[in-house]
C-alpha cells in the first residue's frame, strides 16, 4: 500500500473489504510477546486467588463462588461476553472466560484455527453455559465450588 501512498490503515481497510486477513505489522511480535505475558500472569493470579480462598476456607477445597456475566451489547443481541468466577470469601477472581458467538472465517462451515467463535446460541445462554463449563471442569484446581446463582439480582432462569 505504501507504493501507492496509502498508510497501514488503508490496507487493513482493504484487506477487510476483500474478507483478507489483515496484514502483519512491525508490532505484531511484540503484541504477542504482551498478550502471552499477560494470559500468563492472569493464570498466576487467578491460581493465586484459589489458593487464598481455600486458605480462607481453613484449607476446604469445597468454596462458595459468585458468577456473574456480561455483553458487550445490552440486551440479548449480543455476539461477545464475558463471564467472571469470583470467590465469596475473598472477592478475587478465579476464573473468567470470553464467549463469543462471531466468526471471522471467510468460510463458515470450516473454521480456522484462529476462529475466534466458542459459543454457539443465544446471548442470555452464555452466562448459564459457562457456569456448566465451570462446574464440568472443577478439577482444573481441585476445587468443589458452591454456586451463589444470583450476585446482584440477575434472574438466570
Amino acid at each position: 500500500m505504501r507504493c501507492i501512498g496509502k498508510r497501514a490503515e488503508s490496507a487493513v481497510m482493504f484487506c477487510g473489504i476483500m474478507n483478507l486477513p489483515p496484514p502483519p505489522t512491525k508490532f505484531t511480535k511484540f503484541n504477542n510477546n504482551l498478550l502471552q505475558a499477560a494470559r500468563e500472569t492472569c493464570e498466576e493470579s487467578m491460581a493465586e486467588a484459589v489458593h487464598e480462598a481455600v486458605e480462607e476456607n481453613e484449607g476446604g477445597r469445597d468454596i462458595a463462588v459468585a458468577v456473574d456475566g456480561s455483553w458487550q451489547k445490552q440486551g440479548f443481541s449480543s455476539k461477545n461476553g464475558v463471564v467472571t468466577v469470583t470467590s465469596v470469601d475473598t472477592g478475587k477472581v478465579i476464573d473468567v472466560e470470553i464467549l463469543s458467538k462471531h466468526c471471522i472465517c471467510p468460510n463458515k462451515t470450516k473454521h480456522l484455527q484462529n476462529c475466534k467463535r466458542n459459543f454457539v446460541g443465544y446471548s442470555g445462554k452464555m452466562e448459564v453455559t459457562d457456569i456448566l463449563h465451570f462446574c464440568l471442569n472443577e478439577e482444573k484446581y481441585a476445587l468443589k465450588a458452591t454456586l451463589d446463582t444470583n450476585p446482584n439480582g440477575n434472574n438466570l432462569a
